[in-house]
């Protein structure tokens, strides 16, 4: 039987993250893996200019900077707060999640990627695209994609 070695979370600090934690680490455990949660800090361009040119305006290196060492501080808050063991490895990077997940675990020698998916619909979702949609499509290892469970609401009769 195949045995996991390695186990990629994505975190984006959203509540099927915290799904994607859990089920990463019982994973983990059951194979004896280790375990990295990976937050990736977007490079996000601040605006274009004429003609389209969007490397034209970004951050500065200060703010990347704070950017980056804000996340790798939730993250170490994060793993604080679901109990996670000191072996969890915890890393921060900065790209575009879509890449720069799939090129972590080749790079790391991931064998799974577990990833939530925010279930977006509607024109936003499929304009967007998902994280979760193009890493499955573009990983080359086993990706276990964890959905937001749908809350059930008991509905009421009008009178």
């Amino acid at each position: 039987m195949f045995a996991y070695q390695h186990i990629l979370v994505p975190v984006d600090f959203s509540p099927v993250s915290k799904r994607s934690i859990n089920r990463a680490q019982e994973l983990a455990l059951q194979y004896q893996a280790r375990l990295t949660l990976l937050h990736i800090v977007e490079d996000l361009p601040l605006g274009v200019t004429a003609f389209g040119d969007v490397g034209a305006i970004y951050l500065s290196p200060d703010n990347q900077n704070d950017l980056l060492t804000d996340a790798q501080t939730k993250l170490h808050e994060l793993a604080k707060e679901m109990n996670l063991a000191d072996s969890v490895e915890l890393e921060v990077t900065q790209g575009y999640p879509n890449i720069s997940i799939n090129t972590y675990a080749e790079d790391n020698q991931v064998d799974l990627i577990v990833i939530g998916h925010n279930a977006k619909h509607g024109l936003l979702g499929l304009l967007m695209g998902s994280t979760a949609a193009t890493v499955t499509k573009n990983a080359k290892c086993d990706v276990l994609v964890m959905r937001v469970p749908q809350v059930t609401t008991q509905e009421t009769p009008l009178i």
